[in-house]
């Protein structure tokens, strides 16, 4: 019996350390009093300064406004065994604003704690607009908006958003979810090692990487796209680019309305879905799933999954378009641009190859292979799949 009531003393204290909750946040599990104040600092901040705010515990507010001066509030939470040592422990807190050069940075002076003590620092910070940001917490959310000027924030765990920014933004949490909305100007890049990403009304080169959540975007344009996820589906509408680089590992790949130079999308366990694309070339890939083409316009298109069908469908694509479509084992249906011109190979090792198109033979004709030419042209497609039927259209 003894050393039962030991594990479940280890237990509830272990618990009570992996449990950060802002202001709320306790080490071990005794019970708590707490103490909060609220302290405002103001400070002039010249236009096109650079603001730094960092917290370990708590969230960092930046909104941009028509004002020339900082105004921060910080709300100061301690926490003790008693309501006197928790007040003690928040009012020893002091906060300033330091002005080197052309960077305004507030500062917490906070006492060393104890076990079983502890204090949070929450900021919500008003700037002029014209304001560089750079802001960090450990435990606590972050969310920036109505800035001119570049952004950078960064948490070990809490969700970032950014809103109404014209400039750069670079946004990093290893626990949480990252927003961007109605950012331009700049290059936008956002990481999460455990989370989701969403993009929207986004102008500028954007790069999103998330290890274990979805990535949403739309309306995004002016920039090259690269978006990665270890694991979880990602989605695309209504974007143009130089170029769009779009990879999961774990899930699947949704696009629609895309318009660019060229177009690569993989994912490693998950279907590719395009409705309405046009590039000059297109990289299609998944080793397991299927992949969907609907009003896509390219002159150079590729398309390939280790198992799966194919079904593509071309619209204006360029007579002389060079296809070259591969399934291990799956079906592929292929509608080649109405005035195609050129060579085609379509073959299978196990199923049938059928044909709408007028070709003229080259070589021997089976039901597995046909060889020949389509027209008058310098295009060239070339189909197979391993197992499975062929249809070109």
């Amino acid at each position: 019996m003894r050393s039962i009531q030991i594990i479940l003393v280890v237990s509830c204290c272990l618990g009570g350390v992996l449990l950060p909750t802002g202001c709320d946040f306790q080490l071990g599990c005794w019970s708590q009093a707490k103490y909060e104040r609220t302290v405002e600092r103001q400070a002039p901040l010249a236009d096109g300064s650079t603001l730094v705010a960092e917290t370990s515990h708590g969230f960092v507010t930046v909104v941009g406004a028509d004002v020339t001066d900082c105004t921060v509030v910080a709300e100061i939470c301690g926490r003790a065994p008693t309501e006197e040592e928790a007040q003690e422990l928040a009012e020893q807190v002091d906060i300033e604003l330091e002005n080197i050069g052309d960077t305004l940075t507030v500062k917490a002076d906070k006492p060393k704690t104890k076990r079983n003590r502890s204090i949070s620092i929450s900021y919500t910070i008003t700037v002029p607009r014209r304001t560089h940001l750079e802001c960090g917490s450990s435990y606590g959310a972050i969310k920036t908006s109505d800035i001119i000027g570049n952004v950078r924030g960064k948490t070990s765990s809490g969700s970032i958003t950014a809103e109404n920014v014209e400039g750069s933004v670079d946004l990093h949490t290893s626990y949480g979810s990252v927003t961007c909305r109605h950012i331009s100007g700049g290059t936008i890049a956002a990481q999460s090692s455990s989370g989701s990403i969403t993009a929207e009304n986004i102008k500028g080169s954007t790069r999103l990487n998330t290890s274990y959540g979805p990535i949403t975007c739309m309306d995004i344009s002016e920039g090259d796209i690269q978006l990665k996820s270890s694991s979880g589906t990602i989605k695309l509408t209504n974007a143009s680019f130089g170029g769009c680089d779009a990879h999961t590992s774990y899930g699947s790949v949704v696009c629609e309305e895309l318009t660019g130079d060229s177009i690569k999308l993989h994912s490693g366990s998950g279907g590719v879905k395009v409705t309405t694309a046009a590039a000059d070339g297109a990289d299609l890939s998944t080793s397991y799933g299927r992949i969907t083409c609907r009003n896509f316009t390219t002159a150079d298109l590729t398309a390939k999954s280790g198992s799966g069908n194919l079904d593509i469908a071309c619209s204006d694509s360029p007579a002389d378009m060079t296809a070259d479509l591969e399934t291990s084992y799956g079906s592929i249906s292929f509608a080649a641009p109405s005035g195609f011109g050129g060579q085609v190979d379509l073959s299978t090792s196990y199923g049938s190859v059928k044909t709408e198109r007028p070709i003229t033979i080259s070589g021997e004709v089976t039901k597995k292979k046909i060889r020949g030419t389509v027209g008058q042209g310098t295009g060239r497609l070339h189909l197979r799949t391993g197992s499975g039927s062929i249809s070109l259209i």
